[in-house]
């Protein structure tokens, strides 16, 4: 858990960022849910960070947001909705700069079905 730093179920083995990237990890999920709040209207987000084998760190950001008609911060006419966000931030030395490599997954669902939007179905996800 980003929250805990406490694997459920417990891991033997189980890695665990340094102290100075576990803090890093606390302001980010401090700072991502005030995000996700204000961008999403809602939702569930997650950080999570972790050294890598280069001398570096990676750091993923996840959102999941429902958006149907039992979900917080609805808009619009949707039956069911689910939005998920998958950002991996890969962070590390090269030469006398850092190297930044930022990729991002989102996918989509919704349906629909009102009189003035009509009844329909989509989903799909894309990635860069």
């Amino acid at each position: 858990s980003p929250w805990s730093n406490k694997y459920h179920p417990r891991l033997e083995d189980a890695p665990y960022p340094s102290s100075k990237l576990r803090q890093l990890e606390i302001e980010a999920n401090d700072i991502f849910t005030v995000y996700c709040d204000q961008y999403y209207e809602g939702g569930i987000s997650s950080v999570y960070m972790w050294e890598d084998d280069n001398e570096g760190f990676v750091a993923c950001f996840l959102v999941k947001k429902d958006g149907s008609k039992t979900g917080q911060g609805r808009r619009g006419y949707l039956e069911e909705g689910t939005w998920d966000a998958i950002h991996v931030i890969e962070v590390g030395p090269e030469e006398e700069t850092t190297r930044y490599c930022l990729t991002s997954t989102v996918m989509l669902s919704l349906t629909t079905d009102d009189v003035s939007s009509g009844t329909f179905s989509l989903s799909g996800s894309i990635r860069r």
